[in-house]
């Protein structure tokens, strides 16, 4: 998936193609033989061939007309199924969910603390690299009309690497600008300007954590810079 190990439900997709493209991929990357039974302009509906013969995956993706996107309902309740066998008892698909999210903190790291991470990041990436350029963008935190000075949320980051930097000169002058969509508690898009040289070997050179695709006009300019 692009950003992300599990689909989720109200997961969210700008298109069609997208939702799509996110099932095959997640698909693939999970050895999951899969096949549609529904496909049209408002649904799609696709589960394992070995459904109920060891494998519970399933997925319904439809799209929700008043809002302009398409959404994630349902999905395989395999967890669920495996614990009313083992315990006898079967939870929710959110007890389901939110232990899901508790187990991929404890493995991971909380989401939270990523983001209060990133200021050391930043200064232990430039202390290696020491043309590294990055720019962290931040917002108030606001309640009511009271500003909290004590704390505020992550907005923007952009970041170049020397070395990108560096064999850009060499390469063709010109930039290609491509997103993924980052799911979960958050969301967001991250960005990659990216060239190429006489061989069409493919650069990156400088990278955007935002909150979507618009401000790709501000990679650009952050580049030119």
């Amino acid at each position: 998936m692009l950003g992300t190990d599990e689909f989720e439900i109200e997961q969210q997709f700008n298109t069609k193609e997208e939702a799509v493209l996110t099932v095959k991929g997640y698909n693939i990357r999970r050895g999951i033989e899969y096949k549609v039974f529904e496909f049209d302009q408002l649904k799609y509906y696709g589960k394992c061939v070995q459904f109920k013969n060891g494998c519970n995956w399933l997925i319904r993706v439809t799209m929700r007309q008043r809002k302009g996107y398409w959404e994630v309902r349902n999905l395989g309740k395999g967890v669920a199924q495996r614990g009313l066998v083992k315990f006898g008892f079967k939870p929710s698909y959110r007890k389901v969910w939110m232990a899901k999210q508790k187990a991929v903190a404890h493995i991971y790291g909380d989401l939270e603390e990523f983001y209060n991470h990133i200021p050391r990041w930043i200064i232990e990436v430039q202390l290696y690299l020491p043309s590294t350029i990055a720019m962290l963008r931040t917002s108030q935190v606001r309640a009511g009309n009271t500003v909290d000075g004590a704390r505020v949320f992550f907005h923007r980051l952009f970041w170049m690497f020397p070395p990108c930097v560096e064999a850009f000169k060499y390469f063709k002058p010109l930039i290609s600008i491509d997103g993924t969509h980052l799911y979960g508690k958050y969301g967001g898009t991250l960005l990659m300007a990216i060239a190429q040289d006489g061989n069409s070997n493919i650069l990156p050179v400088a990278f955007g954590l935002v909150e979507g695709e618009n401000p790709g006009t501000r990679l650009v300019r952050k580049k030119r810079s």
